[in-house]
């Protein structure tokens, strides 16, 4: 029907069938039948014969008014679903931690200077799934992952969890340390990250349970500000604190095993409709390929 509201809205101005398919750039005959057709659709004449040109009838004016607004609001529509998928094109929201910011700032520079036509928005990932399936975000980078069905995650890489103590602590001259003898360190002497304990699990339920602590916090810098303080040692991923600490800390690798955490990029399901979260996504993947 929009196409016979557009001939019939311009015979109304021409007052002419002939002209108005000449300004429509189609035949007579196709005019007159998509008039017919329109017609036959509201069930009353809309034009009547006037010389050599024709008339709009009463019910036609009521129709005309009504069709002027109708392509007015198919414009206004036709330009904001422009707007919108022009902006959505160019806009890419992440959440990421402050602590895996940091990691990944190198790699955020580098897209920004392949993409730079892309503004990237940064959030902090609180709950990185749920955000991204209530589109809260794009995309997120997260080592934790809900399953959901409208959700999808890539493993990027995995990186070593090392222990950071204070300079004069009585292991700050190790350089290894075995896991196994976090036991002799006492459960007040940790402070913590809640979300990092999950990782460690796999490596002994009894070591998890002993680095229970009172002082917790999600912020790397904060952990490390503890420690600096001489509040208890952390563990925490090895490129943050070598990122993020001084001379005053000191960091111990852990062997036997070495606990690890796996960063993972997630995103919706049914993204298409924003090719930048395809071009984030290529780009990780090709930057750093699953380990």
């Amino acid at each position: 029907m929009f196409r016979q509201l557009e001939c019939f809205i311009q015979i109304c101005r021409e007052g002419s069938f002939t002209k108005a398919a000449e300004v429509l750039m189609v035949s007579q005959p196709t005019l007159s039948q998509q008039i017919r057709f329109l017609e036959a659709e509201v069930g009353t004449s809309l034009f009547e014969r006037v010389g050599r040109g024709v008339k709009v009838t009463a019910d036609g004016e009521i129709l005309y008014d009504k069709a002027l607004s109708v392509m007015r609001l198919i414009e206004e529509s036709k330009k904001e679903t422009y707007e919108l998928r022009h902006a959505r094109v160019n806009k890419l929201s992440i959440g990421i931690s402050p602590m895996d910011f940091f990691c990944l700032t190198p790699q955020f520079t580098k897209f920004h200077e392949q993409y730079p036509d892309i503004a990237l928005t940064f959030a902090s990932a609180e709950n990185s799934s749920q955000q991204v399936a209530d589109s809260s975000i794009d995309i997120g980078f997260t080592d934790q992952y809900d399953p959901n069905k409208e959700v999808h995650m890539l493993h990027l890489y995995k990186e070593e969890l090392a222990l950071v103590v204070y300079a004069d602590h009585p292991w700050a001259d190790r350089t290894v340390i075995s896991f196994q003898e976090l036991e002799d360190l006492e459960s007040s002497l940790f402070v913590g990250d809640k979300s990092l304990i999950e990782h460690l699990q796999p490596s002994g339920a009894r070591i998890a349970k002993t680095l229970q602590s009172k002082f917790e916090s999600t912020s790397t810098a904060i952990l490390l500000s503890m420690v600096l303080q001489k509040m208890g040692v952390a563990i925490l991923p090895a490129s943050s604190i070598e990122i993020l600490s001084g001379p005053q800390l000191k960091i111990i690798r852990l062997v036997n095993p070495t606990p690890v955490r796996k960063m993972n990029l997630i995103f919706r399901r049914h993204h298409y409709q924003n090719p930048s979260v395809q071009k984030c996504i290529d780009f990780f993947l090709e930057q750093m390929p699953s380990s």
